[in-house]
């Protein structure tokens, strides 16, 4: 017998001030079928690897600590609440708990809005939510390569460097950059994330050429600026043939006079950075 299942994502949030955040758990209620239960992910490394400047111990003592009072409430919910001794669910106290459970507060974890689903075997109905949610939720390149864009800019505003997003071209061909710095109407500096850690390297090559064609021709314009710098996210040096793909990438943006820098060196992003305003 299919029924109406109420649930909530568990939303990671190291950083307030930027909203970022992370899905990582479903808790899941259905009265009907006397079920509470709930999933969080284990694997931090997918975690840090979305905010590559957080020390892992504040996620794993953040998702420990939440653990345990989840399945507090999960004893509690089942023996006070949905016991199998009773006639029927105790239905007023269960969404009770599961509101104050779930209602809006601040901290690193919190709950995205509950959301309602039909179902009629709700422990397979939550490992298929954990795996829409959160199994798909680590490999989106645009959003990977959008926390990149976030970090690079939180790295930037830290250190008051006056970087904003612009675009660069002629009324024939236009490039947006997330990351430009003008003197008056002229840029003089352009700094651009790039996520180049795909998953096969096809896929590397073709992202790469993308931005190599993009910088050829704005070069070929005399639209190109004299700095700018490809802060590169590559794949595992271990997977030798992505690696290889990345390196090649990274030699053809230096041909063309581009500097290149790792992603996740702050301290060579900041010198090109600052070294525009000297």
């Amino acid at each position: 017998m299919k029924a109406a299942c109420a649930y909530a994502v568990v939303q990671f949030r190291p950083f307030i001030e930027t909203g970022e955040f992370a899905n990582v758990g479903i808790v899941m209620l259905d009265v009907e079928h006397r079920f509470f239960d709930f999933k969080l992910l284990k694997r931090y490394s997918r975690v840090t690897h979305f905010f590559p400047e957080l020390d892992r111990k504040v996620y794993l003592e953040a998702i420990a600590g939440f653990r345990e009072e989840l399945n507090r409430i999960k004893t509690f919910i089942r023996q006070d609440a949905l016991d199998g001794r009773r006639t029927t669910p105790d239905k007023a106290l269960a969404e009770h708990i599961y509101v104050e459970l779930t209602r809006v507060r601040e901290g690193l974890l919190r709950f995205d809005s509950t959301r309602l689903v039909m179902a009629d075997e709700p422990k397979a109905k939550l490992e298929a939510l954990f795996e829409h949610y959160i199994g798909r939720n680590f490999v989106t390149k645009e959003y990977q390569e959008r926390l990149l864009e976030n970090r690079v800019g939180r790295l930037l505003y830290g250190a008051h460097l006056p970087f904003g997003e612009g675009k660069i071209g002629d009324d024939d061909f236009v490039v947006r950059f997330p990351f430009i710095r003008k003197d008056g109407e002229n840029v003089t500096s352009v700094i651009k994330p790039l996520f180049l850690g795909q998953a096969d390297t096809t896929h590397i090559l073709t992202k790469g050429d993308g931005w190599v064609s993009k910088v050829k021709r704005l070069k070929r314009l005399n639209q190109l600026p004299q700095r700018v710098l490809f802060a590169l996210e590559p794949p595992p040096q271990e997977a030798e043939r992505r690696f290889r793909a990345f390196k090649e990438i990274s030699a053809e943006f230096m041909e063309l006079g581009v500097n290149i820098a790792n992603a996740s060196n702050d301290n060579e992003i900041l010198k090109f950075a600052s070294n525009d305003l000297l």
